[in-house]
């Protein structure tokens, strides 16, 4: 099954069963489910992931396309309803061709054959275009056929058809070749038996094929001949759809190399390739005598790169990959590896946008400037960010900067490239936080790309951090620098002791002076009011003291 996502500047996380094989784009965020025994478990655990904006159950498909983007608002609740159209946001094709019924018409004379589409309604009544693509194979000609559509009223018909045929339907129709020029229809039953008398009353002597689907964007409706069609049969009956041929462009899409110290190793898991219903006699690179080893579950292929006509350039790793299949073509893979045992990345942290000294330390409220780089540059290959985050310790939320490529809030910003290709980004670090971290470590997911081949390689680099909080001094203070610190502090108090005892000591009045005696008068009968009881002291330049 090929699952395509598009979310484009929005991160991803994708989580999947673990009964599941799956084999994803390693820059898109992947986890396993829990196991759940019901739909409600589900989601209720999706919830707790955010809002659920949309939820499809798929029969047996074969191609997936998502159209994923900011919802543009919080849905109040999720009821899932079968048969609901999701528009634009989805588009999917089964694996399985829909069950097609066919049958000849007693006591209608000629060839004139009938194909019979009918569309199913949905739970939501909203205006509708399905396009058909008729293709039928006759050598003889346009065959003289009836080609009945039937649906809903609020379906119209756009027709692609390789042949002149009759047409009735219902709704409106037009064809792809006049677009703009819609054709009124008719009203049609809207049953099986119904249909079959409307053939017979376009003197259709057989009913070449009848198929009833749920309502669909594109219906795909191909004869690979005209005017054989199934026995004499009263009521429809199931024919029989040909067997699956085996898909070799998923099979080769399957076929990732993997490198490490100097050998590419190809793995292909047995169950894939039955899933696939593809044989293989044999797997080999582009020398037939690298034959891959045929384990209990899968076939694995290797080689140093210097065998197997293998091809290295400049830290590239060239070769292709041979599949033998039974009773069908061989078809070639091209494959490749980056080197990447001869390459050296560096993480550096600065504090400044001019990115000349790195920093191990950065301050909580402090901007910081991250820059990632390799040795050698090579001028083929692409260095980008999947994603960074800081890791402040098991008590503290991890801080998410880059995620798929994309800043992760207002405050990381993603800078211009460095001279050399470097990836720069900038971001700024919250000023509380509790409790206040004193380490972190700074993680970035880089992909390696080269710019004419494919896949990716990928590496996680990181780099410790000492953490600290505004006015502390933690940036560069160590026990020495406190001891001088305190040191300078004693003697200038020291000086300024000193100084004052000497302004004080030059600045007094000559002579030695007396201590002060307090004496209380003795009792009197005098009324003066004047120095009755208080003892005080008054300074005057001929004597030190007086009493009263």
């Amino acid at each position: 099954m090929l699952l395509q996502l598009q979310a484009p500047g929005i991160p991803l996380n994708l989580a999947f069963n673990p009964k599941l094989i799956f084999q994803g784009h390693p820059g898109v965020n992947t986890t396993q489910l829990p196991p759940f025994t019901t739909q409600k478990q589900f989601l209720d655990w999706a919830e707790t992931k955010g809002p659920i904006a949309s939820i499809a159950e798929l029969s047996d498909p074969q191609s997936i396309l998502l159209r994923l983007d900011q919802a543009p608002r919080v849905p109040s609740s999720c009821n899932p309803e079968p048969l609901t159209d999701m528009g634009h946001t989805l588009e999917w094709s089964p694996l399985t061709r829909a069950s097609v019924r066919g049958c000849h018409l007693e006591g209608v004379p000629g060839h004139k054959e009938a194909h019979i589409v009918r569309v199913l309604p949905g739970t939501e009544a909203g205006p509708r275009t399905v396009t058909v693509k008729v293709e039928l194979r006759c050598a003889s000609g346009d065959p003289d056929a009836v080609l009945i559509l039937q649906g809903p009223s609020y379906v119209s018909w756009l027709i692609d058809a390789n042949h002149n045929m009759q047409i009735w339907t219902t709704g409106e129709y037009s064809f792809k070749i006049f677009p703009e020029k819609n054709i009124r229809g008719f009203v049609l039953p809207d049953t099986p038996q119904g249909l079959l008398g409307e053939a017979r009353r376009l003197n259709a002597s057989m009913v070449a094929s009848f198929v009833e689907l749920p309502l669909a964007s594109v219906v795909s409706l191909q004869a690979h001949s005209c005017g054989g069609g199934p026995q004499t049969s009263p009521p429809p009956v199931r024919t029989t759809p040909p067997k699956e041929s085996c898909n070799q462009e998923l099979l080769l899409s399957l076929i990732q190399p993997n490198c490490s110290k100097d050998v590419m190793t190809v793995v292909l898991k047995k169950d894939l390739i039955s899933t696939l219903r593809c044989t293989i006699t044999s797997l080999t690179f582009s020398d037939p005598s690298c034959q891959a080893e045929d384990r209990d579950d899968q076939f694995v292929l290797r080689s140093t790169y210097s065998n197997c006509g293998m091809k290295v350039t400049e830290n590239v790793v060239r070769n292709e990959v041979v599949v033998n299949l039974l009773s069908s073509s061989s078809p070639q893979w091209k494959v490749h590896c980056i080197n990447m045992e001869s390459l050296s990345f560096q993480l550096g942290l600065y504090l400044s946008p001019h990115f000349l000294q790195v920093s191990h330390t950065i301050e909580l409220g402090q901007q910081g400037f991250v820059q990632v780089s390799m040795s050698p540059s090579i001028p083929e290959l692409m260095l980008q960010l999947d994603s960074c985050h800081l890791d402040l310790g098991p008590d503290a939320d991890t801080v998410e900067l880059i995620q798929s490529q994309t800043a992760k809030g207002s405050c990381v910003s993603l800078l211009s490239p460095g001279p050399g290709g470097d990836v720069r980004f900038s971001f700024l670090l919250r000023g509380y936080m509790v409790p206040t971290p004193t380490t972190g470590t700074l993680s970035c997911t880089i992909a390696l790309r080269s710019r004419s081949l494919s896949p990716d390689a990928h590496r996680t680099i990181s780099t410790r951090l000492n953490i600290v909080s505004p006015g502390l001094p933690d940036k560069g203070l160590v026990l020495p620098a406190v001891l001088g610190i305190t040191f300078g502090a004693f003697l200038i108090g020291a000086l300024l002791t000193a100084a004052l005892w000497y302004i004080y000591s030059h600045t007094r009045p000559p002579g030695k002076r007396e201590p002060v005696v307090a004496v209380a008068a003795p009792a009197s009968s005098e009324t003066s009011s004047t120095n009755h009881s208080i003892g005080s002291t008054q300074s005057t330049p001929c004597s030190t003291s007086s009493v009263a």
